[in-house]
């Protein structure tokens, strides 16, 4: 069977149609749509990247931090020269006479540190008395803080109040 050249000329036309729908459909149209998955993934793997850059950065502050306060853990004195610490700040503040108490409570955080609680209970003293005593303590230096404070009126005492206040710090277990 004899082909004329207008017959050839459409079964090439047909077969290179027919090629092309082929390669389009196999090669061309996977490849694109690999290429803009592979965008999106790029895209997404960026912004976890970021996400990842942010957290390292915020894990380094935190190491950075608790390395400081173990350090000063480790520098504290002990609760013993903690209490004479806060005699001689009420000695300064002119409250020697107003401290009622000191009360120490010690409690175990973990197998490496313990907490010690100093109850400090003041009676007839005047607020701007009571605003320097808590900032000298806040000065200490020590790992903790003013855990609670309770004020009241005296009874008795025209102007005067009663507090208490829980200095809370916090100290190594055994040599450091």
């Amino acid at each position: 069977m004899q082909l004329t050249k207008r017959e050839k000329t459409v079964v090439i036309a047909g077969a290179s149609f027919l090629v092309l729908l082929v390669v389009l459909q196999f090669i061309v149209r996977p490849t694109t749509e690999r290429i803009s998955m592979l965008r999106r993934v790029v895209a997404d793997k960026r912004d976890v990247l970021t996400d990842l850059r942010a957290g390292t950065s915020e894990y380094q502050a935190l190491t950075e931090e608790v390395e400081r306060l173990r350090s000063m853990i480790s520098r504290q004195q002990e609760s013993r020269t903690m209490l004479s610490a806060i005699e001689r700040i009420g000695e300064a503040s002119g409250l020697s006479e107003n401290v009622l108490s000191l009360k120490p409570t010690t409690v175990t955080m973990d197998e490496e540190y313990e907490e010690t609680v100093v109850e400090i209970r003041l009676d007839r003293i005047t607020l701007a008395q009571l605003v320097e005593f808590l900032g000298k303590l806040e000065s200490l230096g020590r790992a903790g803080g003013i855990k609670a404070l309770d004020v009241r009126r005296a009874e008795r005492s025209e102007g005067a109040l009663r507090a208490v206040v829980q200095l809370a710090t916090v100290s190594q277990i055994g040599p450091g």
